[in-house]
């Protein structure tokens, strides 16, 4: 009996570590496996491969991870990706273009004000029609993809689960530091870079929570990459990842620009980010889809 409630609560439910215990390993089980079947097959790693092939590898990673946690939420809960704020209904292509809308605003804001201020540049890329099709497109796509795995991990399973035990304001917090913390082996990570990176995680958990709806935070998440790195050609959390439409520069002092992580450790970035994240919070629309949680007021 002693043991019986080391797994399981008074309601005869698996406790929530267990349940995240269980994702974890699952994920990283099913991962592993897909790379070695994938290097198995002769098929080169990720630095070596076309975009075409990354696309496919990013959907094989992202499929594998939606299957998992749904066969969780089917084992432990009874429920399907609705119970993670992710329906798949008519609304979600819906919340899905919204939040990319909303992404690619804080990198608007924060070359218009470069511009404007004098220590940035935006002119034209040198994307050809070749390679808009053949790099630009399917790294978008596997952009989307991997969007979509990260937040179905931290803002989707773990957020949920979290949130269940311990305030959601906490939940979201603490999905926001493992957000931050995913991001310092990057190349030229740096602390400022993890701190905003954190500080913005954990508002769009917060987003989440709010609105009942992962497919906008998916959008928002993917916007923000597409349009920093596809549409203005700026380093993306460290890395280079080719050309843009546009080839965007910022200049000056490390504050200003973030030093080698990029425009994302950057003061004037977090500052987009954060404004443009509260009024999302503030005038965002609400769902009935709240899977039994306390939304956020």
């Amino acid at each position: 009996m002693q043991i019986r409630k080391i797994f399981r609560n008074k309601a005869n439910e698996w406790r929530t570590g267990w349940r995240i215990v269980a994702m974890m390993a699952l994920t990283v089980g099913v991962v592993a496996l897909l790379n070695i079947a994938w290097k198995a097959a002769g098929l080169p790693g990720r630095k070596d491969s076309t975009a075409w092939q990354f696309l496919a590898f990013a959907a094989l990673i992202t499929g594998a991870t939606l299957a998992v946690i749904a066969l969780l939420l089917r084992l432990f809960e009874k429920r399907g990706p609705d119970a993670i704020w992710l329906p798949f209904d008519r609304t979600a292509w819906k919340f899905a273009i919204q939040g990319t809308l909303l992404g690619a605003i804080p990198i608007c804001l924060l070359l218009g004000t470069a511009v404007v201020a004098g220590y940035g540049e935006v002119v034209p890329g040198t994307l050809d029609a070749a390679s808009i099709g053949s790099i630009l497109l399917p790294t978008l796509l596997a952009g989307f993809l991997l969007a979509g795995w990260e937040e179905l991990v931290l803002r989707g399973y773990l957020l949920r689960q979290l949130s269940l035990g311990i305030n959601p304001v906490a939940a979201a917090v603490i999905t926001g530091i493992l957000f931050g913390l995913m991001h310092s082996g990057n190349p030229g990570a740096n602390w400022q870079g993890l701190l905003y990176t954190a500080i913005g995680g954990t508002l769009m958990g917060l987003l989440v929570l709010r609105s009942g709806s992962l497919w906008l935070l998916i959008g928002y998440h993917f916007g923000w990459n597409a349009s920093s790195s596809g549409l203005f050609g700026l380093e993306l959390s460290g890395l280079d990842l080719g050309s843009g439409v546009f080839a965007s520069t910022l200049s000056g002092p490390d504050w200003l620009t973030g030093g080698s992580y990029g425009f994302e450790a950057s003061l004037p970035a977090v500052v987009c980010e954060v404004l443009v994240l509260s009024i999302a919070f503030r005038f965002v629309w609400t769902t009935s889809r709240n899977s039994g949680l306390r939304s956020v007021p």
